[in-house]
């Protein structure tokens, strides 16, 4: 069975008579990952590995030697994109000025009171996917407790995290289940269902790529959180990555693929769970599954995969802009010691070790400068400078009375993707 019948009994808070719908509803009853209820279509499986084999190359091929430097503006970009898709959206350069604003915070002192901006909130989970990456992505083995800390790092403002003790519900009205488009598993159906996926997660019974599909479609199923869900089981899709080798030190730009395809990505998502868009979920007869688990997941993995492969050309694109926006300031800080009479700067000068790290983070002060390229302030200050004097960078407010330089070719590159 795919459904558990529920009921449905207004809260005090509905008080206008559409917001007090009573009756049955059916939540979602979700099929386990571990055990043989499916299998992968082998035609799917062939496309899965060809596309693989494009990640790994992608990863290896980095001639100008800033894979890191690609890989930073790629998870900044995805957690972005990823964070666009639940509608927090916010000027890419209020979101840097955000993450500048945290690392000065590292040792000046504690987090605004209140609830965040949403620049505040797309940062949070800029972090929140850098942890799934670098932390859950190198762990030994993932842990629930594991994901309940990426929950936390995305939402600190809640105060509370971990599974949900009541029904949620996608879609529809904000005081009832009886207009949603989707209705998860019930909260005392989630315990045995995490513990499946985080099984899932530690095993390798299909390939990395098909893994991390999978991962994300059953926590989107899931929804074991309050609030979240769809940032967390995006930056799970990295952790599978990661930890099946094909993204190490890198991030594939699959949320900015899903954004541009919102319907497809809902719609495989449904039809992950057997069932079409616009099922009737609120009715006294259980839900239909057109679907068998194998068709569905099938029609999932082939959005997925497609999505896979279109990142790919994505992150291979940014990583030539990157290496042309690189080429140029160099010609500008070559033309710039020339028309001056001044000597180029060493390769080991704070000025290179900048620019390096421009794309990490395309905003920068005096003080965080010094702590991204381990030099002191004064000489952090000289090399600004030195850039802003050069073209490469210019000077401007990066926050409430803070002066700072910004690259605005790479806040470009952010924009456009």
């Amino acid at each position: 069975m795919s459904w558990t019948a529920r009921e449905w009994t207004p809260s005090d808070n509905a008080r206008r008579p559409r917001d007090r719908w009573h009756g049955t509803y059916w939540a979602y009853q979700p099929f386990s990952l571990t055990t043989p209820e499916w299998r992968i279509d082998p035609a799917i499986a062939a496309e899965a590995g060809r596309i693989e084999r494009r990640i790994r190359n992608l990863k290896f091929h980095d001639a100008a030697g800033k894979l890191e430097a690609v890989s930073r503006h790629l998870l900044r970009s995805e957690a972005v994109s990823s964070s666009y898709i639940e509608g927090l959206r916010s000027n890419p350069k209020n979101i840097v000025f955000e993450e500048l604003k945290q690392l000065e915070r590292g040792t000046k002192g504690a987090p605004d009171a209140g609830h965040p901006s949403v620049a505040a909130e797309v940062a949070a989970n800029i972090a929140a996917l850098t942890s799934a990456v670098e932390r859950l992505g190198t762990a030994e083995n993932v842990t629930w407790a594991d994901i309940e800390a990426l929950q936390t790092e995305l939402l600190p403002h809640l105060g509370v995290s971990g599974i949900r003790d009541r029904q949620n519900w996608v879609g529809g009205s904000e005081f009832h289940p009886g207009q949603a488009e989707f209705i998860p598993p019930s909260e005392d159906a989630l315990v045995p269902a995490v513990e499946d996926l985080v099984e899932f997660m530690n095993g390798a019974a299909v390939g990395s790529l098909i893994q991390a599909g999978l991962v994300h479609a059953q926590f989107e199923t899931l929804h074991p959180f309050a609030d979240g869900n769809g940032r967390i089981g995006r930056a799970l899709i990295h952790t599978a990555l990661v930890r099946g080798g094909l993204t190490e030190g890198s991030v594939l730009p699959i949320s900015q693929v899903l954004l541009t395809r919102s319907d497809e990505y809902v719609a495989g998502l449904m039809a992950f769970r057997g069932i079409p868009n616009g099922t009737e979920l609120a009715s006294d007869a259980e839900p239909v599954r057109e679907l068998s688990i194998s068709e569905g997941i099938n029609a999932w993995l082939r959005t997925f995969i497609a999505a896979a492969n279109d990142a790919v050309d994505l992150a291979s694109d940014l990583r030539d802009e990157l290496d042309e926006f690189e080429r140029d300031a160099h010609a500008m800080i070559t033309d710039y010691a020339e028309r001056t009479g001044m000597r180029i700067p060493r390769s080991d000068s704070t000025v290179w070790k900048i620019l390096d790290a421009l794309p990490k983070l395309p905003a920068l002060t005096v003080d965080v400068a010094a702590q991204l390229t381990g030099t002191s302030g004064t000489s952090a200050h000289n090399a600004l400078e030195y850039l802003a004097e050069a073209g490469v960078l210019d000077q401007r407010s990066v926050g409430k009375g803070k002066r700072g330089f910004v690259c605005n070719d790479i806040f470009e590159l952010l924009a456009s993707g």
